[in-house]
C-alpha cells in the first residue's frame, strides 16, 4: 500500500495468533526488532479476523531506484522475512 509520502509492504506467514500467544508475540517482536529492524516484526491485526505477525518494510516515495534495484530490494525482503517467519517458528513457538 502506500501513504502519502512511503510506500509500505506487509508480508504474513499466513498464521493467525491465538489470545494466549500475544505476549510471546509482542516478546519475538522486540527481541527482532532490537537485533534485525528490517522488516519491522508487529503484531498485526488492522484489517484481519485476528491478530498475527507481520513483518512491514517501508520506502519512500521520493527516493529513484532503477527496475532492476527495486526488484532486488524486494527479494531483500522476502529473504528477510522468510528468516523472521522462522526464527518465530522454531524458537517462539508461533
Amino acid at each position: 500500500m502506500t501513504t502519502k509520502r512511503l510506500l509500505v509492504a506487509f508480508a504474513t506467514d499466513g498464521h493467525f495468533l491465538r489470545q494466549d500467544q500475544l505476549a510471546i508475540a509482542a516478546a519475538a517482536s522486540n527481541a527482532w526488532n532490537t537485533e534485525q529492524l528490517i522488516p519491522m516484526l508487529s503484531v498485526w491485526d488492522v484489517r484481519g479476523p485476528r491478530p498475527c505477525l507481520a513483518g512491514v518494510c517501508d520506502l519512500p516515495l521520493t527516493c529513484r531506484i532503477t527496475q532492476a534495484d527495486f526488484d532486488a530490494l524486494a527479494n531483500d525482503w522476502v529473504d528477510r522475512a522468510r528468516q523472521m517467519f522462522s526464527r518465530c517458528h522454531q524458537v517462539f513457538k508461533l
